[in-house]
Protein backbone atom coordinates (compact mmCIF):
# COMPACT_ATOMS: atom_id res chain seq x y z
CA UNK A 1 0.00 0.00 0.00
CA UNK A 2 2.72 2.58 0.65
CA UNK A 3 4.19 2.11 -2.67
CA UNK A 4 1.13 1.73 -4.81
CA UNK A 5 -0.21 4.71 -2.86
CA UNK A 6 2.99 6.90 -4.27
CA UNK A 7 2.68 5.12 -7.70
CA UNK A 8 -0.95 7.15 -7.54
CA UNK A 9 -0.03 10.35 -5.70
CA UNK A 10 3.37 11.22 -7.38
CA UNK A 11 2.18 11.43 -10.95
CA UNK A 12 -0.29 13.60 -9.70
CA UNK A 13 1.33 15.99 -7.66
CA UNK A 14 -0.11 15.41 -4.40
CA UNK A 15 1.74 14.76 -1.23
CA UNK A 16 0.64 11.22 0.50
CA UNK A 17 2.22 10.67 3.76
CA UNK A 18 4.18 7.60 4.50
CA UNK A 19 4.43 6.45 8.37
CA UNK A 20 8.30 6.53 8.87
CA UNK A 21 7.84 3.24 11.68
CA UNK A 22 6.12 1.43 8.24
CA UNK A 23 9.07 2.95 5.84
CA UNK A 24 11.26 1.40 7.53
CA UNK A 25 9.83 -1.84 7.94
CA UNK A 26 8.83 -1.66 4.52
CA UNK A 27 12.53 -0.71 3.36
CA UNK A 28 14.02 -4.16 5.77
CA UNK A 29 11.44 -6.25 3.74
CA UNK A 30 12.11 -4.61 0.01
CA UNK A 31 15.93 -4.96 1.11
CA UNK A 32 16.00 -8.76 1.74
CA UNK A 33 13.27 -9.79 -0.45
CA UNK A 34 14.41 -11.71 -3.79
CA UNK A 35 11.03 -10.45 -5.23
CA UNK A 36 12.13 -7.04 -5.36
CA UNK A 37 16.53 -7.55 -5.78
CA UNK A 38 17.06 -4.43 -4.06
CA UNK A 39 20.22 -6.14 -2.21
CA UNK A 40 21.21 -7.48 -6.10
CA UNK A 41 20.28 -4.22 -7.60
CA UNK A 42 22.07 -1.88 -5.41
CA UNK A 43 25.25 -4.16 -4.64
CA UNK A 44 28.30 -2.01 -4.19
CA UNK A 45 25.92 0.95 -2.87
CA UNK A 46 24.91 1.97 0.62
CA UNK A 47 21.38 3.06 1.43
CA UNK A 48 20.73 5.56 4.22
CA UNK A 49 17.65 7.06 4.86
CA UNK A 50 18.21 10.60 6.63
CA UNK A 51 14.45 10.63 8.86
CA UNK A 52 14.52 6.91 10.48
CA UNK A 53 17.55 6.00 11.31
CA UNK A 54 17.85 3.02 8.35
CA UNK A 55 20.57 1.83 6.43
CA UNK A 56 21.57 -0.75 4.31
CA UNK A 57 24.56 -2.54 1.86
CA UNK A 58 27.75 -1.38 1.62
CA UNK A 59 29.48 1.27 -0.49
CA UNK A 60 29.28 4.51 -2.09
CA UNK A 61 26.22 6.10 -0.15
CA UNK A 62 22.41 7.43 -1.71
CA UNK A 63 20.79 8.86 0.88
CA UNK A 64 17.36 10.66 1.37
CA UNK A 65 13.94 10.25 2.95
CA UNK A 66 13.55 7.26 3.77
CA UNK A 67 10.15 7.26 1.45
CA UNK A 68 12.62 7.49 -1.41
CA UNK A 69 14.91 5.44 -1.19
CA UNK A 70 11.38 2.57 -0.86
CA UNK A 71 10.42 3.42 -4.16
CA UNK A 72 14.25 3.49 -5.05
CA UNK A 73 14.22 -0.13 -3.31
CA UNK A 74 11.10 -1.56 -5.29
CA UNK A 75 12.70 -0.10 -8.88
CA UNK A 76 11.07 3.05 -9.72
CA UNK A 77 12.77 6.40 -9.84
CA UNK A 78 9.97 8.57 -8.90
CA UNK A 79 11.88 9.46 -5.76
CA UNK A 80 15.75 9.83 -7.23
CA UNK A 81 15.54 13.81 -7.38
CA UNK A 82 14.97 13.84 -3.28
CA UNK A 83 18.12 11.67 -3.06
CA UNK A 84 22.06 12.72 -2.75
CA UNK A 85 25.23 11.15 -2.66
CA UNK A 86 27.91 9.64 -4.36
CA UNK A 87 26.13 6.24 -5.37
CA UNK A 88 23.08 8.70 -6.63
CA UNK A 89 24.10 8.35 -10.05
CA UNK A 90 25.15 4.35 -10.30
CA UNK A 91 21.46 3.71 -8.45
CA UNK A 92 19.63 6.16 -10.85
CA UNK A 93 21.35 4.03 -13.97
CA UNK A 94 20.03 0.87 -12.25
CA UNK A 95 16.75 1.65 -12.47
CA UNK A 96 16.53 3.06 -15.53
Amino acid sequence: MLVHGQDIARPLGRPREMPAPAVAAALDHAWGSSFYGARKRFAGLRLRATDPDWSAGEGEEVRGPAADLLLLATGRPAGLDALDGPGVTQAAARVG
